[in-house]
């Protein structure tokens, strides 16, 4: 047999020692969440990790299966934890509180924070700007013309951004609550950031679509929303815009098409004078119909019986 390179040998022996620490890591969360198989020996993982990390040594065709069946058992006993969540949320300076925010996990909550705070910021400046144009809109125009233009040009623009900063600000508060679960459970997974960050960009665009689709009608009874309120409610469910577009689209359908996919409606007899004849005519082939759909399943389930016996 030939010899294994050295190179080879090495890039191995840290595959299986990652792959090793990785079905480490699943078993100690399952013994202490009280959800280890019994097919799992922690002595013989132990043993693997003493011959394998400690001694350098190579691990045998048998304990390389063993640690196969151990990945597989217990990521289906775990799911939706997985060993990529836990090494993304593991603590490895137990020491320290703090270390908690140097994994993926913390970083992302961090980034989270202050991308709200930031969100929060803008939100609270222009309704401080808002409040001030109001109150101050006739003393500008009646010393600067030209300076109130300007300020209500800035206005115009806050007043439609608005919607969009509640949208962004709704959709990291559903993030933050989603990261909250995901790291009480372990169940951060960092492959996911892409599609968080999507989430984000489509509750920011929700926010301010929302406001641009709803028309305030009814009447004075019905309760009123705010374009803010509005736009924080399309950010924290991007579900809710998706509807309201489903049922704009469907309104917009033209007659015709409506027409054709739907089913025709059921015959109803007409209470008239000739509603007793007709009545007499439909019983009448009904019983036809019946006197001939009758002989037909009688020899099928003869031809059965016989075959069967």
């Amino acid at each position: 047999m030939d010899k294994v390179p050295p190179q080879l040998e090495a890039q191995h022996v840290t595959s299986l020692s990652g792959f090793l620490q990785d079905v480490l890591r699943l078993a100690v969360y399952a013994v202490e969440s009280g959800n280890l198989p019994d097919k799992i020996q922690m002595d013989e993982l132990y043993r693997m990790w003493e011959v394998k990390i400690t001694k350098q040594e190579m691990l045998t065709d048998d304990d390389i299966s063993y640690l196969q069946n151990c990945y597989q058992i217990l990521s289906l006993r775990l799911a939706p934890t997985t060993a990529i969540s836990l090494r993304a949320t593991e603590n490895r300076h137990s020491h320290s509180d703090l270390s908690h925010m140097n994994t993926a996990a913390g970083r992302h909550v961090r980034n989270l924070w202050v991308f709200s705070f930031t969100v929060l910021a803008f939100i609270v400046f222009t309704n401080i700007y808002q409040y001030m144009f109001h109150t101050d809109a006739a003393n500008i125009a009646r010393i600067d013309t030209e300076a109130f233009n300007i300020a209500n040009y800035i206005y115009t623009f806050n007043n439609n951004l608005i919607p969009f900063l509640y949208g962004a600000f709704g959709a990291c508060i559903f993030m933050l609550r989603q990261a909250e679960e995901q790291l009480r459970e372990r169940t951060f997974d960092p492959r996911r950031l892409p599609e968080q960050r999507n989430r984000l960009v489509l509750g920011t665009l929700s926010g301010g679509v929302i406001v641009l689709l709803y028309s305030s009608g009814g009447s004075e009874a019905n309760v009123k929303i705010t374009e803010a309120a509005l736009g924080f409610i399309g950010g924290y469910s991007i579900d809710l815009l998706f509807s309201l577009l489903d049922r704009i689209v469907n309104t917009l359908k033209p007659a015709e098409e409506s027409t054709q996919n739907t089913p025709p409606p059921p015959f109803i007899a007409n209470h008239n004078t000739h509603a007793g004849k007709k009545s007499g005519a439909e019983q009448n082939m009904r019983r036809r119909l019946g006197d001939k759909d009758t002989p037909q399943l009688v020899p099928v389930a003869n031809k059965e019986g016989d075959s069967m016996a």
